[in-house]
């Protein structure tokens, strides 16, 4: 019932292009927030009722015509199934000669500046996915193009404003329960003049001694002695072509237990026409590429290679208001997903 009424609230406030936003010469308070109501069905099982939502706060405070000072705190649907009630929580400060600073609990540099597929469909294709947790996998598999060390850490994030040389990040994270720190690297390049626009991302990140670290309830946690990543997302859009292509390794070096390390590749395209839009996205993991050994037994860990077609279709019923279907396969098995999300 809450989820029903969270939808609810969000649909009356939609419909009427309603925003919770103040604004002086000196502050800026926002208030964002959006929910999504469905249903997805599996060739041998019943139909599931499928929720997400999410709330964004932020209170931006402006010192003169470069400086602001802030904060934004934000909740959603995906931390709430990890048991978790803060996805963002930090402070900010921004030079719009320079750049900008954010100091708190939120994702590295290198989630922020990774660029994901050209999904339309509100399944997250490109965050910790609904599909995967309603399928309900015995299988192990990497969901996310970008990279993370997730946003559970004291993190100092730094990164510069975008110019023609492009935008260059760096984050520093420690004083977690997961891992003993982490640091992150990323640039970012676009290029926005003439028809055909594009923009490529590249990260590195280093997890030092990750101890039960979990990105997602299909992954394993992570027990290494260290976990090091790399990302590549490139766009390109073309009129209301827009085509996308990212990859992600990780490398767990001496881990135990479970190995939760490997590949994830994807690729795939969306267009746009009147008030609809359409995509096709393809998505595979592999999470035995490393081959590592327990070091207890001596025996190979296994992993699984997982692949992922998904194709959505969405309409825009008003400026906050739309409706989406999904359909694809999943491993072995084929899903078909509905659903309408609305927001302000």
């Amino acid at each position: 019932m809450k989820k029903i009424s969270l939808i609810t609230i969000c649909y009356l406030f939609s419909t009427n292009a309603f925003a919770l936003d103040y604004s002086t010469r000196k502050w800026d308070l926002q208030l964002d927030a959006d929910g999504m109501a469905g249903f997805l069905e599996t060739k041998n099982d019943k139909p599931l009722g499928i929720f997400d939502w999410d709330v964004k706060a932020s209170a931006i405070y402006h010192l003169n015509s470069t400086q602001r000072i802030g904060a934004v705190y934000s909740i959603d649907a995906a931390c709430v199934e990890d048991d978790e009630y803060i996805h963002d929580a930090f402070v900010l400060f921004q030079d719009r000669t320079i750049g900008r600073a954010e100091f708190g609990l939120t994702h590295s540099i290198a989630r922020k500046m990774g660029l994901g597929l050209p999904d339309v469909g509100d399944l997250r294709l490109n965050n910790k996915s609904i599909l995967y947790n309603k399928l309900n996998f015995d299988k192990v598999l990497i969901s996310d193009t970008t990279a993370t060390t997730g946003h559970e850490s004291l993190r100092l994030n730094l990164a510069t404003i975008p110019t023609g040389f492009g935008q260059y990040g760096v984050s520093f994270a420690a004083f977690g329960s997961d891992y003993d720190f982490a640091i992150d690297t990323a640039v970012k390049f676009k290029q926005s003049g003439g028809k055909l626009k594009s923009a490529y991302s590249f990260a590195l990140s280093y997890m030092d001694k990750p101890h039960g670290y979990e990105e997602n309830s299909y992954t394993p946690s992570v027990h290494a002695d260290w976990r090091g990543q790399a990302a590549l997302g490139l766009n390109l859009q073309y009129n209301s072509f827009i085509f996308g292509t990212s990859l992600r390794l990780i490398y767990d070096e001496k881990p135990t237990l479970k190995t939760s390390d490997g590949l994830v590749a994807g690729t795939g395209i969306s267009y746009e026409f009147l008030q609809s839009s359409i995509s096709f996205n393809y998505l595979f993991s592999d999470t035995n590429l490393w081959k590592h050994h327990d070091i207890r037994t001596g025996k190979e860990m296994s992993g699984d290679y997982i692949n992922t077609i998904i194709a959505s279709f969405k309409y825009k019923y008003t400026e906050h208001t739309s409706i989406f279907m999904s359909g694809g396969i999943a491993y072995t098995t084929p899903f078909f997903a509905v659903g309408i999300k609305t927001g302000f």
